[in-house]
C-alpha cells in the first residue's frame, strides 16, 4: 500500500506568530536568511540611495543609457497594442523554450559571428528571462551538493548566491589588479575532483578585461582534465573596444560539448528592462536549464521576445561597432579625468570590452566604500565600491578594498559632466 501524508498549512494568526518566535524559528528558510545576512543587498540599497541624490551623475548603476533598437521597440510595441486574435495571443505565453522566431534568430546570430556549426533552434537554444536568470537556472541545473564551483572574483554579485542556493561549494579565485589576467598555477589549484562547473565571464563585469585565447585554451585544458562543466557569460559579447575580439569558451578543442553559453538581449540592444536572455549548448546540457526556466519563470515576455528576434535578424553590424567606439572614448575620456585626480586606472592587458571602468583610489587613504560615499557627497558623482563584487571575509582578514567602478555606459555629455564636476 501507499502512504501520502499531506501537510495542511495554517494561517499565521498572532498568536502562532508568538509561539514561532518563542520557539527560536525563523519564518525563513536558513538559505534566504544565510544570503540576506551577506550584506550585498544593503550595500547595494546604499550605493543606489547616492545615486538618486540631487545632482548627482550616476556612473554607478550599469544600464545603459543610449537608444535602443527601434526596430525591437516597433515590432514589440505592435504586438501589444495589436486588440486582433492574433494581437491577443501575442501577448500571452510562449512556449518555455522561447518563441521560435527568436530562438532561430538567435542560433542564427551566433552562426554569423562565431566559428563551428550554428545551435539547433530547437534543441540548444532556450529564451530564458534575462542572463541573471540563465546563470542561476544553469546553477540549479547542474549543481548539487558536494559539488563544487569556481569563479573568479571580482565576479557579478550574483553567482555567489546562485551556486549556494544550488547546494554547491564556490571556490573562489582571485584576479590581481591591475590587469585581472588569469593565473594558470592559481587556478589550477582551485581544480580538484569535486570540481563541477565553471563559471567564466569575458568580456568581463565589472574589470573589462576580455579572455585571450591563451587564457581560454588554459581553461579549456583544465575543464577536460578535469570534467567540469563550464557556464560561459557573454553578455557584453558585442562590447568590444580597439577592435578587440571576443573569443568563446566552447570553441576550444573539446569545450563545445561541456560549454553552456549566456547572452543578454537586454546589454546587446540596450533593453535591460525587457528581461529577454538566453543559453545555448550541448542538447542535454540545454534541457536542464530549460526545465529549471519553466519551473521558476516559465517564459520570457512574448512581445519583447518577437522584438528582439528582429532586431537580431535585421539591425546592421554598425548598430554594435557605434555602442563600442562610444564606450571606448568613454573610457579613455573618464580615464583620464581619474588619472588627473590622482588615482590608477586599472586596465586590462590586451583586449578589453564591457560597460565599466575600474580604479584604485588607495592614494585617497579611504577605501572603496568610504571613496564612493565622499564622491557623491563632494563631487556629485556616483561609482560603486568594488567590495561588492568579492566574497565576504573573515573579521580578522586584513583584506582592504580600494577599487571602485565607474559605468561607462552613458552617452558621451553624461561623462563629460562627470569629468567636469570630478576635476573641480
Amino acid at each position: 500500500c501507499t502512504i501520502r501524508t499531506t501537510h495542511f498549512s495554517t494561517p499565521h494568526h498572532p498568536k502562532t506568530l508568538d509561539t514561532m518566535a518563542a520557539r527560536g524559528v525563523s519564518r525563513l528558510s536558513q538559505r534566504c536568511a544565510t544570503e540576506m545576512s551577506g550584506g550585498g543587498v544593503s550595500v547595494w540599497s546604499e550605493i543606489i540611495a547616492l545615486s538618486k541624490l540631487p545632482g548627482v551623475t550616476d556612473l554607478g548603476q550599469g544600464w545603459p543609457d543610449l537608444p535602443r533598437s527601434k526596430l525591437a521597440s516597433d515590432v514589440a510595441a505592435k504586438i501589444v497594442l495589436d486588440e486582433s486574435a492574433a494581437g491577443r495571443k501575442g501577448n500571452q505565453y510562449s512556449p518555455i523554450s522561447g518563441t521560435p522566431s527568436l530562438c532561430r534568430a538567435i542560433a542564427a546570430f551566433h552562426g554569423r559571428r562565431y566559428p563551428g556549426p550554428a545551435p539547433d533552434p530547437d534543441t540548444e537554444v532556450v529564451v530564458m528571462t534575462s542572463g541573471t536568470e540563465a546563470i542561476f537556472a544553469a546553477c540549479m541545473a547542474f549543481c548539487e551538493p558536494g559539488d563544487e564551483v569556481i569563479m573568479f572574483e571580482p565576479f557579478f554579485p550574483w553567482y555567489l548566491p546562485c551556486v549556494r542556493l544550488a547546494g554547491a561549494t564556490p571556490k573562489v579565485v582571485t584576479l590581481e589588479k591591475p590587469s585581472f589576467a588569469i593565473d594558470e598555477d592559481v587556478l589550477r589549484a582551485a581544480f580538484s575532483c569535486k570540481t563541477k562547473c565553471i563559471i567564466v565571464n569575458s568580456p568581463h563585469n565589472p574589470t573589462g578585461h576580455v579572455l585571450s585565447q591563451g587564457e581560454l585554451d588554459t581553461i579549456g585544458r583544465l575543464c577536460l582534465e578535469f570534467d567540469c562543466i563550464a557556464i560561459f557569460d557573454e553578455v557584453y559579447e558585442t562590447t568590444l573596444f580597439n577592435g578587440a575580439t571576443h573569443r568563446r569558451l566552447g570553441d576550444v578543442d573539446g569545450m563545445r560539448d561541456r560549454t553552456i553559453n549566456v547572452g543578454s538581449a537586454g546589454k546587446i540592444f540596450n533593453t535591460t528592462g525587457w528581461r529577454i536572455g538566453w543559453v545555448t549548448g550541448p542538447a542535454d546540457l540545454v534541457a536542464g536549464c530549460r526545465a529549471m526556466h519553466g519551473y521558476s519563470t516559465f517564459c520570457a515576455p512574448t512581445p519583447f521576445q518577437e522584438g528582439i528576434a528582429a532586431a537580431l535578424d535585421n539591425e546592421p553590424e554598425s548598430f554594435f561597432t557605434d555602442v563600442s567606439d562610444q564606450f571606448a572614448k568613454n573610457f579613455e575620456l573618464l580615464a583620464a579625468t581619474i588619472t588627473k585626480m590622482g588615482h590608477e586606472v586599472c586596465c586590462a592587458d590586451g583586449d578589453a570590452g564591457g560597460y565599466f571602468l575600474v580604479a584604485d583610489v588607495h592614494k585617497s587613504g579611504m577605501d572603496g566604500m568610504a571613496f564612493s560615499k565622499w564622491l557623491a557627497a563632494e563631487k556629485g558623482v556616483a561609482c560603486v565600491p568594488l567590495m561588492v563584487f568579492y566574497q565576504g571575509r573573515p573579521e580578522d582578514d586584513p583584506f582592504t578594498c580600494t577599487l571602485v567602478r565607474f559605468a561607462i555606459c552613458k552617452p558621451q555629455e553624461t561623462i563629460e559632466t562627470a569629468c567636469q564636476k570630478l576635476l573641480v
